[in-house]
């Protein structure tokens, strides 16, 4: 069947204008491939977390104690709301690692007695599970087993509660509390030095001394039950045997972690898209106008032929749908690649039975009519004009252009400044809107390309400023229990270490106008060095009598400035609370943190001068010989290298942001190239007589390519401080948006940064210049001269 006469006309301009079409099209594929992957990653890990928590019985509550009787358990199922409870014993230590220079960190937790009614049940995917009967044998979490090159079969050791524990690993397992691990002192993961092993209860009692007890516990809440009444009954009921504040599972470190995770692709899809689609929509604004004053005497034709004024606007309409359509296409096999390349980043640091990524066909078809609707709204206005338009009026020549002196020659009269220049920036005052449109659109791109930047600066700021400069201790390691100051001290007897720091941490709730925070409470020695609070001018806090520094993140939460009251109430050991002067604020990016003299935090706990844990400087050299004397230490059952944790995060961006940053570079650039390449190709379209006639009267190719890419570098130059201070506010967004609980991340642009933006950003241009300006080159001046335009 033959098109219909419009229909061919629609084809032939489409193909005449295919590559301005392409460069709108691509910004549209970059809009919905983000909208597409976000959503399609989204809903990947959601579903895989939503399967995984109900086939493994996920709690909904976790408390933990230092020794609560098994008879407290029926205490803790008779509160209201709470249709099951799974108690458990879970002891720390130290274990050496065949291949590993640091020690590792074993957490053995008892399997349940009754598989049917057990909480956060584990799923094996190698070996087998231990025998009810064994005496050494235990399931390994999967990741650790893989990270740490841990065979079936392999035999290791490690210290619980005093006592040596050798045990043999029969099996691989996933466990929904240990979908992500992260390691101690950083929220990134560490999975060769996190080992967790699951063994009949019979078997841990034994080994940690716990018969008849546990220090762990998990609850299943029934619908509509209330979560703040549950964990105030779980508190009352372990406070009298050491009970920390039980938590909910938002609070718990792995959902949390994959929680925020999920909002943060929410967050990609919310605030990218729209930037791609609004710059397309403006790009097609200026094709089809340009279009319709091309082609005023073909609408004057048709519709002195018969056609309405609908007729005569719908190929101009159906060329605006057409681009966003095929935007829209490209965008979503786009966004399924993308999707299905993020799912396999996520894979490497979420661990599920099945994580399979799906193409979302409700974001790809919402984004797509967005997409088709953003282009149809950027052609309206010129769609309206040539319905507007009158046959005789249309069918006349457009009246000559009204040429005046402009600011350039009111300002540099005479022959100072040549004509090629003056008529760039003649043309440049004949449109401003055009040139206004263009140069937002290439800032757009720009600020793109400087915003996403901040990611790896602001990443390099918090490590320094929270390994280098806050905490500039080498190695830090925890203890069982709080043990006096002076045992702590003798760690500096140990291989290698120059210089020992004790701290006492516990954790906290922090009360202060209406609002509370669960955080830690960090105790310092006043004057250490090893571990201090500073202020925002980088510069150390001294922690003064009985006042407490918090952080930054932390007062805003609370709504606490330098001088006010908090009340604390310590949530472990025999408890206790004060009523603090909050002496100054701490610019600290991890975590919600209180620092306090750690005489008046053990004077609140009704405790001597005790530490939780020692940091330490050890020589470098002498580190192997630490390590093995620390994995002979009974009480100490937690070990963190600054070295370690820094390299083992910078390892994580890479491998996390390096692909995510090559994506929204790519879309940066894709902006600033399209934009360019269709202001370019618009003022070669108008400006071919033009430039013709230049050639004609003796200008040279050069002169000519010079007036056509003149506009385009004045527009480029000109977009360069508007991207650059959208840049720094999309970095300050951002970093809103993409922090956390555990971290912050600051708003930091370097100059290095700054440059790689801008190299990336003069190319784009550079290149859509070059396309354009070519074409000079391949000038037919009879054919062009012959035509009106």
């Amino acid at each position: 069947m033959r098109p219909a006469p419009l229909d061919r006309k629609l084809l032939r301009d489409l193909w005449r204008l295919k590559w301005q079409v392409l460069a709108i099209a691509l910004l549209i594929v970059c809009g919905v491939s983000v909208a597409v992957m976000a959503f399609s990653a989204q809903r990947a890990l959601a579903q895989a977390q939503a399967a995984f928590y109900a086939d493994t019985r996920f709690a909904d509550v976790f408390a933990q104690a230092r020794r609560a009787p098994l008879s407290r358990v029926q205490a803790l199922t008779r509160i209201d709301g709470v249709t099951a409870v799974d108690a458990r014993i879970v002891e720390s230590g130290l274990m050496d690692v065949p291949g590993l220079s640091r020690p590792a960190v074993a957490r053995v937790i008892s399997l349940p007695q009754d598989d049917d009614r057990a909480l956060n049940q584990i799923r094996l995917v190698r070996g087998r599970m231990p025998a009810p009967s064994s005496r050494d044998e235990v399931v390994a979490l999967n990741t650790f087993l893989d990270a740490a090159n841990v065979r079936l079969g392999d035999r290791l050791t490690t210290v619980l509660e005093g006592r040596s524990f050798t045990f043999t690993i029969v099996g691989g397992a996933l466990s929904p509390e240990y979908v992500y691990v992260p390691a101690s002192e950083s929220f990134m993961p560490d999975d060769a030095h996190q080992g967790v092993f699951w063994a009949p209860r019979a078997t841990v009692e034994r080994a940690a001394g716990m018969t008849g007890a546990f220090n762990a516990v998990a609850l299943r809440l029934a619908p509509g039950a209330s979560l703040p009444a549950v964990l105030q009954d779980v508190d009352r009921i372990l406070a009298p045997y050491g009970g920390l504040a039980a938590q909910g599972r938002e609070d718990q470190p792995s959902h949390a972690f994959l929680d925020a995770e999920l909002k943060e692709l929410s967050t990609s899809a919310s605030i990218l898209p729209p930037v791609f689609l609004i710059i397309a929509a403006a790009l097609v604004h200026l094709v089809v106008s340009r279009l319709v004053d091309a082609e005023r005497e073909q609408i004057g034709l048709l519709k002195a032929f018969g056609y309405r004024d609908l007729e005569a606007a719908q190929p101009y309409l159906k060329t605006a749908a057409a681009i966003g359509l095929v935007g829209a296409l490209g965008g979503g096999l786009a966004g399924a690649l993308l999707g299905a390349a993020i799912v396999d980043l996520y894979r490497d640091y979420f661990r599920f039975p099945n994580l399979t990524v799906e193409f979302h066909w409700a974001a790809f078809l919402a984004a797509a009519a967005v997409a088709v609707g953003a282009t149809l709204a950027g052609s309206i206005s010129a769609v309206r004009r040539a319905a507007a338009l009158s046959p005789a009026i249309a069918m006349q020549p457009l009246r000559p252009a009204l040429y005046r002196r402009g600011l350039l020659d009111r300002l540099a009269p005479g022959p100072s400044i040549d004509q090629a220049t003056r008529m760039i920036v003649r043309n440049l005052e004949r449109f401003p809107v055009r040139a206004g449109l263009a140069v937002a659109g290439l800032a757009a791109s720009l600020s793109l390309l400087v915003g996403v930047q901040f990611m790896f600066d602001s990443f390099d700021r918090l490590i320094d400023q929270a390994y280098y400069r806050i905490q500039r201790w080498s190695e830090s390691v925890g203890f069982a229990e709080a043990r006096s100051v002076a045992s702590a001290a003798e760690l500096g007897r140990l291989p290698g270490v120059l210089a020992v720091e004790p701290v006492r941490t516990a954790g906290a709730r922090l009360k202060a106008n209406g609002r509370q925070e669960l955080t830690r409470v960090v105790g310092l020695t006043p004057g250490a060095a090893f571990d201090r609070p500073l202020d925002a001018q980088g510069r150390p806090i001294p922690l003064k009598g009985r006042g407490v520094v918090i952080s930054e993140a932390l007062a805003k939460r609370l709504d606490l400035a330098a001088g006010d009251t908090v009340r604390v109430e310590i949530v472990q050991g025999r408890g206790g609370s004060a009523s603090l002067p909050v002496t100054a604020l701490a610019r600290d990016y991890s975590g919600f943190t209180a620092y306090i003299d750690r005489r008046e935090l053990n004077r609140i706990m009704g405790e001597g001068d005790l530490a939780s844990g020692a940091h330490m400087l050890v020589a470098a050299d002498r580190r192997p010989a630490f390590y093995a004397a620390i994995e002979r230490t009974p009480q100490i059952v937690g070990s963190s290298s600054r070295d370690d944790t820094v390299a083992a995060f910078r390892q994580v961006m890479i491998e996390a942001f390096e692909t995510t940053m090559v994506f929204y570079v790519g879309f940066a650039a894709a902006i600033a190239f399209g934009v360019a390449y269709n202001t370019s190709r618009i003022a070669l379209s108008e400006r071919s007589r033009d430039l013709a006639t230049l050639r004609v009267l003796g200008f040279g190719q050069g002169e000519c390519a010079y007036i056509l890419t003149g506009e385009l570098v004045v527009l480029a130059l000109a977009a360069v401080p508007l991207g650059i201070l959208g840049g720094n506010a999309l970095a300050q967004g951002l970093a809103v948006a993409y922090s956390r609980e555990e971290v912050r991340l600051p708003p930091v642009i370097t100059a290095g940064s700054y440059g790689a933006a801008l190299a990336a950003y003069f190319a784009a241009v550079a290149l859509a210049g070059v396309l354009v300006a070519r074409r000079i080159w391949g000038f037919d001046l009879v054919s062009v001269l012959k035509t009106r335009e």
